[in-house]
């Protein structure tokens, strides 16, 4: 099993364009639901094994030319019209990208009761224990102070929302 920071770069090699840094690729592992993701003997693992990183999906997204020709007179995403990641350059860099906490650059998703960040189980491995807080810290304030997300904590165990609130503050 791979420790927290192997589990970040890899997700961080595998997707540049989408997850910049730590405090991203950790929002991805352990909050986001439906993420690919679940516990096992203490420690997020991938459910699925996933032999295509962004580059296919980017691939895949470039405009035809004729298309392109279409669009003469727009600015033009680089990546439609290469079809390669627009943040490539990431990839080397991803061992200290996984270390640098950064920011979210986004609202987090909303709290969810089957999130891993809110089923933490009791075998957590110290490093994901550590995550899981550095993490929470950053989602918890934002959660219990959105008044849109209010449904969604209602709908937690109490367990639950004493973890955000402890987190919150």
């Amino acid at each position: 099993m791979a420790n927290v920071n192997d589990t970040v770069r890899d997700l961080i090699v595998r997707y540049p364009c989408s997850y910049g840094n730590r405090m991203q690729a950790l929002h991805q592992i352990l909050v986001v639901l439906g993420s690919g993701y679940g516990w096992r003997d203490g420690e997020p693992v991938t459910r699925f094994q996933e032999a295509e990183d962004c580059t296919a999906l980017h691939a895949r997204s470039k405009y035809s030319e004729e298309f392109l020709a279409e669009l003469a007179e727009f600015d033009v995403d680089e990546a439609r019209v290469t079809g390669r990641c627009p943040k490539e350059h990431f990839r080397s860099h991803a061992s200290g990208l996984a270390q640098e906490p950064g920011s979210l650059a986004r609202d987090p998703y909303p709290p969810t009761y089957s999130s891993l960040l809110l089923t933490v189980p009791d075998d957590v491995k110290p490093d994901w224990a550590a995550a899981v807080s550095e993490i929470a810290s950053m989602v918890a304030p934002s959660w219990a102070g959105d008044r849109s997300t209010d449904e969604e904590l209602r709908m937690l165990t109490p367990k639950q929302r004493d973890f955000i609130a402890r987190h919150a503050a």
